[in-house]
């Protein structure tokens, strides 16, 4: 058999507007089954029917993909009632599911928030000059199918950094999950012993933001299960651990490891119906890593992505190069490993 070209592949869906549905379908199929992205004829679905006689182009575990000609402004706005009839329907039978809705050369996500669609996250590609590595990791980022990728700093700022749809799927999903429980007294009291604590170490430079908020709650839950994967323990869909056992670190009181993984103000969402469901969904990206091969600070590359540096500085943190402290160490520091050393600040 023929190896199949995915550079080709590619530069049709982005350069040929408006070819018929079935061939652009037909391209993004052997795009799926053929790109190293973890999936096979087995597990890429073609035309599932659904209520009311339609049939979804193309589904992949937690992902419906819809696929249009073009995606002009009147088409757009049918195909996304399309698409949120399908990922409804998806939702009530397997949990949170998510849309794809794409002419081949831009691709866009959304997730369900209520019963309608949320865009979450655009992909577009170049007419002239497609990128196939960077859709391959932008659809595998969405989908996490992908197992053992070794934890370099690169792939973890491609795979679950801010700029990944993965991370922006995560974070839409947290921003609803605290919208629909933000006036409840447990999830109030946690907000307000975080900006106590903050508002105590940095003063009037803390502002007490959502945002912000939000952003600590899905790094530390995400340094939770990386910690608990880092021991070998299942974070992924078939792991035994709960949400709420992994949020407040009982394995490792069980172990009696302390200050590692404990209770504290960001498991609300533990507390909520949905948290379940996230903790579990988060878990499924952290697991495609192989932790027993990690060899940098991964959490450090995940923290300076989603809290910019224009927040960092607000908060009053700032930061040696890496580079710089490294020479540093070697000029001062000539035998570190019997040396004690003090940071003036």
């Amino acid at each position: 058999m023929a190896a199949i070209d995915l550079d080709s592949i590619v530069s049709r869906l982005a350069s040929q507007p408006s070819r018929p549905e079935a061939t652009i379908q037909a391209d993004i199929y052997a795009l799926l089954i053929a790109a190293n992205i973890g999936l096979n004829d087995e597990t890429v679905k073609t035309e599932s029917p659904v209520e009311g006689g339609r049939r979804i182009d193309v589904e992949i575990g937690q992902c419906v993909i819809e696929v249009k000609k073009n995606l002009t402004s009147t088409v757009l706005q049918k195909a996304e009632e399309q698409l949120a009839g399908y990922v409804q329907q998806r939702s009530e039978v397997l949990g949170r599911y998510v849309g794809i809705l794409t002419d081949g050369a831009q691709w866009r996500l959304y997730h369900l928030r209520g019963d309608a669609l949320e865009l979450v996250s655009v992909h577009q590609l170049n007419k002239n000059a497609p990128d196939t590595g960077e859709l391959l990791v932008w659809l595998e980022s969405v989908m996490s199918t992908l197992t053992a990728i070794k934890p370099l700093p690169e792939e973890i700022e491609h795979r679950l950094g801010a700029g990944s749809p993965a991370h922006q799927l995560d974070a839409a999903e947290l921003h609803a999950i605290y919208a629909a429980h933000a006036d409840d007294k447990d999830v109030q009291l946690k907000r307000q012993l975080w900006a106590k604590l903050l508002r105590t170490a940095l003063g009037a430079e803390f502002v007490d933001s959502e945002e912000l908020f939000i952003n600590h709650t899905l790094l530390v839950t995400t340094a939770e299960l990386i910690a608990h994967a880092v021991l070998n323990f299942d974070v992924g869909p078939t792991g035994t651990l709960t949400a709420r056992q992994i949020t407040s670190g009982t394995e490792f009181a069980n172990a009696r490891i302390r200050g590692v993984v404990e209770a504290d103000f960001f498991d609300w969402v533990t507390d909520t119906p949905a948290g379940e469901s996230f903790v579990r969904n988060l878990g499924r990206r952290i697991a495609r890593f192989d932790w027993s091969a990690v060899e940098h600070d991964v959490l450090k590359v995940l923290y300076e992505s989603v809290i910019t540096k224009n927040v960092r500085e607000k908060l009053g943190e700032y930061y040696t190069p890496d580079w710089l402290a490294d020479r540093m160490v070697h000029t001062f520091i000539p035998a570190p490993l019997d040396t004690v050393a003090a940071d003036p600040a």
